[in-house]
């Protein structure tokens, strides 16, 4: 995941169904400035900790979390509060 960001232009990613992903290689992706779109849909090994570090990506347009175990209500009323208002998340 490291790599995947420092592809400092990169948009759009998709990380559907991955159970290889977890925390800390997402928190390394909120450095990603470019970032318009994420999927981390199904991703089983992600925690409320590591999901909440989303905040922190302000040019996210749209963000999947379809099937993450971790996507509680409470985490999804904080990321909309805290995530840009024109930021679409699907459950």
């Amino acid at each position: 995941m490291g790599y995947v960001a420092t592809m400092t232009r990169l948009c759009h990613l998709s990380l559907r169904w991955c159970p290889q992903v977890r925390d800390f290689g997402l928190q390394t992706l909120c450095s990603m400035r470019s970032l318009k779109s994420l999927s981390i849909a199904g991703c089983p090994q992600l925690t409320i900790g590591g999901l909440s570090c989303l905040v922190q990506m302000q040019t996210l347009q749209e963000l999947e979390l379809t099937n993450c175990p971790a996507a509680t209500k409470e985490l999804i009323n904080y990321l909309r509060d805290n995530l840009p208002h024109h930021c679409s998340i699907t459950l």
